[in-house]
């Protein structure tokens, strides 16, 4: 049975992602979804499925902080919240920080790294950057990001 914590969590996503697309055209919660069932804990589900909520979900500061989730979860929700003018190092290094983010950002980018969501991108040019955003971002984190998504290590 799934926590208040991680209810209230699927909630304000549900609601934040409502009407959103991702990249590739599918809905967005898809993506979060599929990151919180990669991960074992509750408090880390909460963070998977609110990981974006900022960033691609229409919910304002004010409506996540009535949630009222606990620190833990929004200190690692705003650990996984790229800000403005950030460099992925920057980024990598606050999720770094803390355990909750880390644990799901390595989840996160195999998720946007499979195989089939690459493929579904509209263009090679898009596909070529963010293939080098996530592996960059793998590498920050300490991982090899072929390694993250099942696939041989060139």
């Amino acid at each position: 049975m799934a926590t208040v914590d991680l209810e209230r969590a699927i909630a304000v996503a549900t609601k934040a992602y409502d009407g959103r697309v991702d990249r590739q055209g599918e809905p967005y919660v898809a993506h979060a979804i599929r990151v919180m069932l990669a991960v074992e804990t509750d408090d880390l589900r909460a963070v998977a499925i609110l990981h974006d909520v900022f960033e691609w979900g229409t919910i304002t500061l004010r409506e996540f902080a009535s949630a009222k989730f606990p620190k833990r979860i929004v200190d690692a929700v705003d650990a996984m919240t790229k800000r403005y003018g950030e460099t992925t190092a920057e980024h990598m290094e606050r999720i770094r920080a803390s355990s909750l983010a880390s644990s799901v950002k390595l989840e996160d980018l195999r998720d946007n790294a499979l195989e089939w969501r690459l493929d579904a991108l509209p263009d090679e040019q898009l596909r070529a950057r963010l293939v080098a955003m996530y592996r960059e971002s793998a590498a920050l984190m300490g991982a090899d990001l072929d390694e993250l998504c099942g696939r041989e290590v060139r």
